[in-house]
């Protein structure tokens, strides 16, 4: 399936928009599900359904070893936060967690910003997950 128009979106600076191509996800910040094609709805629910067959039968495998998933959650979320560290410890990785909200144990209580904020776990991460109540 090919796309010929990218969806729109309402940010003020252009998004990145993901396809069916997977080089179109590469070093790529997924903010919306504006962001997504047709075709990249597709992709990423055939390869739900791979990762999900790959747990069923052998419990995981080590594509994501010696990789680190920085956990930024400036809201509770008990589902999200074990989907995150779940996913990546079946995958062979490591989770670092940050708890940003309220009484955290982040900078952000001191006036950090939430740009600093991410660019900062970044570079102990090699991917960041957020989870923030603001939009976009």
């Amino acid at each position: 399936m090919t796309d010929t128009t990218p969806p729109s979106t309402s940010n003020e600076s252009p998004l990145q928009i993901l396809t069916s191509n997977p080089e179109t996800w590469l070093k790529t910040s997924l903010i919306s599900v504006t962001q997504l094609t047709p075709s990249a709805i597709s992709l990423l629910l055939l390869t739900t359904q791979t990762m999900k067959t790959l747990v069923r039968t052998h419990g995981g495998d080590n594509r994501c070893a010696h990789k680190i998933l920085g956990t930024l959650f400036y809201e509770a979320s008990t589902r999200t936060s074990l989907s995150f560290q779940t996913a990546m410890q079946r995958l062979g990785g490591s989770v670092v967690h940050i708890d940003a909200g309220k009484g955290g144990n982040s900078s952000a209580k001191k006036g950090e910003s939430l740009s600093d904020t991410v660019r900062c776990v970044g570079c102990y991460a090699d991917v960041v997950a957020l989870r923030h109540g603001d939009v976009g």
